[in-house]
């Protein structure tokens, strides 16, 4: 539908917006002579709002997600509701602490692992916390590439060669990370995040209007007529089955929105106050349900008026409403929609690609060369060594990319699948003294392997996700810290750390609230 020389032209101006504010970050600092690291941040609310956002939504936003509404349904939505409302409350109980005691540490933690170093002192758990992270990750990243190359190819009916794309667009994500760092890709999330919730209700708009003339009562009449299913379980196609209802909500609950190490760093360690932390809890679940019920609209939308896609193509369900509906309504239309539709999917995928990069350089960096290796790298290194090891995981994704599986969902829901375990670990560490290193260490590992087992060995992967990992790691959390033990001295003065700092930061508000009080 579209030249190649449009999409490129649009492609790098998007190129030159992100390289700017990765230029435009690094002389801000130089100038303000901030030592920062490049894999770290402190943001205001604004910016952490929009990097979890635009970090948090990848691919799902124009692809993954519209295909799964398109297979799952109505309930699937419901499904995705359910576990968003959560978030608040998951976020108070332990990210909350988690940024406390990161502010209490000087704001010196980097990787999701460097908190459960503070808890259990061991450098072995440290090393395989780390090692599965990087294993999240890669896989992440390479959806992304994935959806953006297809974009362009699909865009163009072809003209654009798929591993040209994944390539051109690899080495954009690796170059503006390499120079921007972790403030960079926040900065531009602030932009890239309002950029794709707008381009995507203006294409579920555009599609009802031509569609069913803006008449939303219209496009719902008509699946209540001929696809009935779509209201209730298992959906359309069939895929949302009973364990899916726990599983996939579960999963996502906590490994989605809170385990991933991109969002873990940035749920935990990026806010510059309370203020900002309690602003990401209460605001996140509104921009959550704004996007998701936009993807749901364009699912909806697209099996009114097309019911027998295949799985892999309701996953560019996007495009190909617009080349078979909108374009007889308005070629100009059209135009502008797949430019949207490509621009988007660049912005939020590269977004979340850009996030899991920086936070794989930390973790490779950090966790296994620092503390694992004990190799020590001068000071004034250590930014050049940094990006080296985002240039190779840069080049292992898109290498990863250029023969990826049929579903952009599988990628994703395994790299929420392996981390979801983890989660029983930090929540025994921070309310359990009792809890041990040994414990935690093996925890991990039984969570780990159920998880794979789920996918590889029982083929239950796809509707449970995570679930029996995390059930596995939370009963061995608790039955192998009742038969170990580990010094009080190891875990002492991590909560001796988090009760300052909740003194320091409830304490002291409750103190001006009282104060007020008494001067009324």
């Amino acid at each position: 539908m579209l030249s190649a020389n449009t999409i490129w032209i649009a492609f790098g101006l998007y190129m030159c917006f992100l390289i700017g504010v990765a230029v435009y970050v690094t002389l801000k600092e130089r100038r303000q002579k901030n030592k920062g690291s490049l894999l770290t941040a402190s943001v205001p609310w604004p910016v952490l709002v929009m990097t979890y956002i635009a970090s948090l939504m990848s691919t799902w936003v124009f692809f993954a997600g519209p295909g799964a509404y398109y297979r799952g349904g109505l309930g699937y939505w419901i499904s995705e509701m359910s576990y968003i409302a959560l978030f608040p409350i998951i976020a108070h109980f332990t990210m909350n602490k988690v940024w406390i005691v990161n502010q209490e540490k000087g704001g010196t933690l980097v990787t999701p692992a460097d908190f459960y170093y503070e808890r259990f002192k061991s450098n072995a758990l440290r090393t395989i916390l780390g090692i599965i992270f990087l294993v999240s990750a890669v896989p992440y990243v390479t959806s992304t590439l994935v959806a953006i190359a297809q974009a362009a190819q699909y865009a163009t009916d072809g003209a654009i060669n798929y591993r040209m794309a994944v390539i051109v667009i690899g080495l954009t994500m690796t170059i503006f990370v390499c120079i921007g760092g972790m403030k960079s890709a926040a900065m531009a999330d602030t932009v890239q995040g309002l950029l794709f919730i707008a381009m995507l209700w203006v294409i579920v708009i555009a599609c009802l209007i031509v569609g069913f003339g803006g008449s939303l009562p219209a496009a719902v009449g008509n699946l209540w007529e001929n696809t009935q299913s779509f209201f209730s379980y298992p959906g359309p196609s069939g895929w949302t089955p009973y364990a899916a209802r726990f599983g996939y909500p579960f999963s996502c609950a906590i490994g989605w929105t809170i385990m991933l190490p991109h969002v873990f760093v940035r749920s935990g360690y990026f806010g510059d106050n309370m203020k900002t932390q309690r602003k990401l809890s209460f605001l996140t679940p509104v921009l959550q349900a704004v996007v998701w019920t936009g993807t749901m609209m364009i699912g909806l939308i697209g099996l009114a008026l097309v019911s027998n896609m295949t799985a892999s193509e309701s996953e560019l369900i996007i495009p190909y409403l617009v080349k078979n509906f909108v374009l007889d309504f308005s070629p100009v239309l059209a135009t502008v929609l797949m430019i949207g539709f490509f621009v988007g999917s660049a912005a939020v995928g590269l977004s979340t690609a850009n996030a899991f990069l920086g936070v794989s350089a930390a973790i490779v960096s950090s966790d296994l060369i620092k503390n694992t290796f004990h190799i020590k790298v001068p000071e004034k290194k250590e930014t050049m060594v940094n990006r080296v090891i985002i240039v190779v995981i840069g080049l292992v994704s898109t290498v990863l990319a250029i023969n990826p599986p049929d579903l952009i969902f599988t990628l994703i829901m395994f790299s929420i699948a392996i981390v979801t375990p983890l989660f029983s670990v930090l929540v025994f560490g921070l309310y359990w003294k009792k809890a041990t290193k040994q414990a935690a260490i093996v925890a991990s590992i039984v969570g780990t392997v159920l998880v794979l087992m789920t996918y590889f060995v029982w083929n239950v992967g796809d509707t449970w996700y995570g679930a029996f990992g995390l059930l596995g790691s939370t009963v061995t959390m608790f039955v192998v810290s009742l038969v170990t033990k580990q010094p009080e001295s190891d875990a002492a003065p991590f909560y001796a750390t988090l009760e300052s700092g909740m003194n320091r930061f409830y304490e002291v508000k409750k103190a001006k609230k009282a104060a007020k009080a008494v001067e009324k």
